[in-house]
């Protein structure tokens, strides 16, 4: 499976190629006043209005301070951008080495000997996000 890998914090993510649409450096961030946590502004990207969502805070590895990238997904929704610390890499996971663990989490796979998780974007922030705001 062809993914894009993300270093979050001391984690690594992987995203599904399939759902990738662009990777930005050092995108241009516009804050949102009382936002939840986990949205780290918003990005305009050609005209569409993107939400920037805080990969450290969804996936629980602890909040980016100024993340390098922005990773551009499109799913069944609307198009995310997900932070990453370092410029994402592709590669090719083969079959996984465990299940994931909690909503959004596709999977655990092993990759040049750092453990990858899977994750859905949209399900991922839909878990987080929601959940942060029924709190």
């Amino acid at each position: 499976m062809r993914v894009l890998v993300l270093a979050v914090n001391s984690a690594y993510f992987a995203l599904s190629m399939e759902t990738v649409h662009q990777v930005i450096r050092r995108p241009i961030v516009t804050r949102v006043p009382l936002p939840p946590p986990g949205l780290l502004g918003i990005v305009n990207v050609r005209g569409e209005i993107v939400p920037f969502l805080d990969t450290g805070v969804l996936t629980g590895t602890g909040a980016l301070s100024e993340p390098a990238f922005a990773v551009l997904v499109r799913g069944a929704g609307e198009m995310l951008a997900v932070a990453a610390n370092e410029l994402p890499v592709r590669a090719d996971l083969e079959s996984p080495v465990g299940p994931g663990t909690r909503p959004g989490e596709l999977g655990l796979y092993s990759h040049l000997g750092h453990l990858v998780t899977l994750i859905d974007v949209e399900a991922l922030a839909d878990s987080r996000l929601n959940s942060k705001r029924a709190s």
